[in-house]
């Protein structure tokens, strides 16, 4: 399979803004449309975009419909996650990749959005936008990418990096767990939640 880069968007394409992983606040969906409206573009917010279901914007069985909504509808040209969050991996394996193959667009999103991104790839060959419109510069960027096809190049602000202060404390210490030790895992077996410490 050939590697798909779906055309760029142009002012006065249609955009379609979904929720696959967490559910953004009224406010940021708004400011979202706020910016991708004064790119040009006309904005559509997804029938499920605003669902709540825990930490999730909706179930699981919602949150991959709205995704495929979009790339099924041939008027919307870019789908857009509101934000990331959590989640996204939970629904990686049921996006409609019939319908991304059969008409490619960008699918823009950061954090979570990153666990669809890869399925994208695997399954369809189409490459997505690691972007997101909160903050004036990473607004541009993701712009940039989405509707100039020009790369972003990423560099080192060493400036910054000499500012940021140091935590000894926090960095370069190793941490283990005592061999035998019993309690619960952050991250362990699903089922019971509990585990053993092997040490190290």
């Amino acid at each position: 399979m050939n590697v798909v880069l779906p055309p760029r968007v142009v002012a006065g394409d249609r955009v379609r803004l979904v929720s696959p992983a967490s559910c953004p606040s009224e406010e940021v969906l708004a400011e979202s449309v706020r910016v991708l409206e004064s790119w040009g573009l006309v904005v559509e917010v997804g029938e499920h975009a605003l669902d709540r279901h825990g930490y999730l914007a909706g179930r699981d069985a919602d949150r991959p419909a709205g995704l495929d909504d979009a790339y099924r509808d041939p008027g919307v040209r870019a789908v857009i996650a509101t934000r990331g969050g959590a989640g996204a991996y939970r629904i990686a394996h049921d996006l409609g990749f019939d319908a991304v193959r059969a008409d490619p667009k960008p699918l823009v999103g950061f954090s979570d959005i990153t666990n669809l991104h890869p399925a994208l790839w695997r399954h369809c060959r189409v490459t997505g936008v690691h972007g997101f419109l909160a903050g004036a510069r990473s607004a541009a960027a993701t712009r940039s990418l989405l509707m100039d096809g020009e790369p972003v190049v990423l560099h080192r602000d060493r400036e910054r990096r000499r500012r940021a202060p140091r935590h000894p404390r926090l960095v370069r210490r190793r941490r283990t767990a005592e061999p035998g030790r019993r309690g619960p895992v952050p991250g362990g077996p699903a089922r019971s939640g509990w585990g053993t410490s092997t040490g190290s």
